[in-house]
């Protein structure tokens, strides 16, 4: 479907002739309203031309690090900035991504270093280990906007952390596996946790844990292994606990090995019964929630967070104050209802 300015206009709720004025740099906008319309033209994937090559101005280069993992999740980010090479050139900017295959902290800290050799600003999925800390206090050092994606980082000298509030994402998944188990007196709740280093995953399990208790005590949080990214790990400890837990009501997972455990439910013909709440919308958990395997997904807007992250960066080089530490986007919330 064409996106128009319509469309546009309506995302930045402003007019189309402000849309018009921004785009075709005719002045008499504010800078504030100017930068929403430009978020705008990157969420709607609006077609604009590239900036001039010629004009003068500074052209930034970026750079994404993202980790390799098994379920190809950052692969949907990286598809993402391909596609938004042209909305990025109007901020004067093109942005590269770099893939690390080892998930370990070593291999991070120095991939950050290596790619601040030749860098305007970096953005990255951080692992909150000593290491990593320190090779992002060395950028920052160099002067180096370095920005924490998805998962944030602790005690370190960055420049923003753009992703969820994920302890507020974790009490957000307790509260409506509550309500769908509200026809249930008692029962056993499977939790896989994340990446042990990642700051994110252990927000979320913390903010499950906490919203369990206050609210919903008389149900039993069981504590799985990491099934760490592998499905078929996630689909043999979900058999198990299907097997060894009698009264077993519902999982939740923080992390990786979705599709694993909607397999094993599957399996065992357990996906009407058992309640799942998972996060991460992709084309094929969006199968399992139309089809009622996963009753519900806690969804970050990628496009959001990339476009921030590069808005926050052109900031810093441009040397304009940037007030939040934090950018965060909304909480998404989708059922088999509401999924396109």
């Amino acid at each position: 479907m064409k996106v128009t300015l319509d469309d546009v206009a309506q995302k930045a709720g402003v007019s189309r002739a402000t849309v018009d004025r921004v785009l075709n740099d005719r002045g008499n906008v504010k800078k504030s309203t100017a930068e929403r319309v430009y978020r705008a033209v990157f969420n709607t994937n609006y077609f604009i031309g590239p900036a001039a090559e010629n004009d003068g101005k500074i052209i930034y280069k970026f750079d994404f690090v993202f980790p390799v993992l098994k379920t190809k999740y950052f692969d949907g980010f990286a598809r993402e900035i391909e596609r938004s090479e042209l909305s990025f050139a109007r901020l004067n900017s093109r942005v590269q991504t770099h893939m690390v295959e080892d998930l370990g902290p070593e291999a991070l800290a120095a991939k950050l270093l290596d790619v601040g050799n030749d860098t305007d600003g970096i953005a990255f999925v951080a692992l909150d280990h000593p290491m990593v800390r320190e090779a992002v206090d060395s950028l920052s050092k160099r002067g180096i906007g370095v920005i924490s994606l998805v998962s944030d980082i602790s005690r370190a000298q960055r420049l923003a952390y753009v992703g969820l509030d994920n302890r507020a994402a974790g009490r957000t998944a307790a509260l409506l596996m509550g309500r769908f188990l509200s026809h249930k007196k008692a029962g056993s709740i499977a939790l896989f946790p994340g990446r042990p280093s990642y700051r994110g995953h252990e927000e979320r399990e913390a903010g499950f844990k906490s919203m369990m208790r206050e609210r919903f005590g008389h149900f039993t949080v069981v504590d799985m292994r990491s099934p760490n990214y592998d499905d078929e790990i996630a689909r043999v400890q979900t058999g198990r606990a299907i097997e060894e837990l009698s009264d077993l009501v519902s999982i939740y997972n923080t992390g990786g090995g979705t599709n694993g455990i909607t397999r094993a439910l599957k399996n065992a013909c357990k996906e009407k019964e058992i309640v799942f709440v998972a996060h991460e919308l992709n084309e094929i958990t969006r199968t399992y929630l139309i089809d009622n395997t996963i009753d519900v997904i806690i969804n970050q807007d990628i496009r959001h967070e990339i476009y921030s992250a590069v808005e926050l960066l052109v900031r810093h080089n441009r040397k304009e104050t940037i007030e939040l530490s934090v950018r965060q986007p909304r909480v998404e919330i989708y059922l088999s209802e509401n999924v396109y």
